[in-house]
């Protein structure tokens, strides 16, 4: 820790009784004891101590006390508002420092629904319990946002095909598509023909359109293979899936937590490789601008490694 040297020439500096000018400055601006003793939490006795403590250190009287009011002398009024205009400067700079110091310990992520319900939120409590000073702030947003100091987060965790101009984008996962369903629902699924049968789950992602998987099963691109439920994000998709409404074809990191519990079933093969799907992205210069930012970004990496 740095410390500030003070020359042997320099005067010491000579302050008064810091809790008397707190005191005093409150009782000028407020104009009376008893709504200073209530701002500063202490008595109006205590109050009109340490204006008394004041005056005798400063040999100055800063009250007129021959009226019913509580009056400011010349000499009070002036030191009262040098004080006000010390006291916000003091305040505005304990706010600089607390902001930055907070500012310093958060990390603003930006991701899909589907990845934070799915992957993210179920790993963070490790995250948590490894930087326990670190605040985590996790927002959606499908679309790429500003990142950085000036931005509206720190890092983003996309899906896609990646990478993206004016950011660093480091892959960090594959992922391959695999169609999903309920287990009530694959006893009338024997082969890949019979999805004509049931409803299809759509996802709006056109990484994740069926016929990439119709086409991998050799079935072509059947007529029937557009009806179904359309939905607009991965994560209803899933959902509607858990509840029985149809066969997905789902991401199958994503799907993973509900596969892993018997929520969701895969009813038969193929699944479509898709290269990396996943990626860590940060400001162009590939760096994280926050002390938690770089821990979540390390972090993140060693999760998608584990994989």
């Amino acid at each position: 820790m740095s410390k500030i040297h003070r020359s042997s020439a320099a005067p010491a500096m000579q302050l008064p009784p810091l809790n008397a000018v707190r005191a005093f400055e409150a009782a000028a601006r407020l104009g009376s004891t008893v709504a200073a003793a209530s701002e500063l939490g202490v008595t109006h006795g205590a109050v009109s101590k340490q204006i008394a403590q004041l005056e005798g250190w400063l040999e100055v009287p800063l009250f007129d006390r021959t009226g019913v009011r509580l009056t400011p002398t010349g000499a009070g009024a002036q030191y009262a508002a040098a004080l006000g205009e010390a006291f916000e400067t003091i305040a505005v700079a304990t706010r600089g420092v607390t902001q930055a110091a907070r500012r310093a310990a958060t990390v603003r992520v930006t991701t899909t629904t589907a990845f934070a319900a799915s992957w993210l939120l179920p790993r963070l409590p490790e995250f948590q319990a490894l930087h326990p000073e670190a605040e985590v702030w996790v927002s959606e947003k499908k679309g790429l946002v500003s990142l950085g100091a000036e931005g509206t987060a720190d890092v983003a965790l996309r899906m896609g095909r990646g990478p993206w101009p004016g950011v660093h984008a480091e892959p960090l996962m594959p992922d391959h598509l695999a169609p999903v369903c309920a287990p009530a629902m694959k006893a009338r699924l024997r082969r890949p023909a019979d999805l004509a049968r049931v409803t299809l789950l759509h996802d709006a992602d056109p990484r994740a359109a069926w016929h990439l998987w119709f086409e991998a099963a050799g079935l072509g691109r059947p007529a029937w293979g557009e009806r179904g439920l359309h939905l607009a994000d991965g994560a209803l998709l899933l959902q509607a899936a858990v509840a029985g409404q149809g066969v997905a074809l789902a991401y199958a990191k994503l799907a993973e937590p509900f596969l892993r519990d018997g929520r969701l079933v895969t009813p038969f093969e193929p699944t479509v490789p898709l290269g990396p799907t996943y990626w860590l992205v940060s400001p162009l210069r590939g760096t994280p601008t926050t002390r938690a930012a770089r821990a979540f970004a390390a972090w993140v990496r060693a999760q998608a490694h584990r994989l």
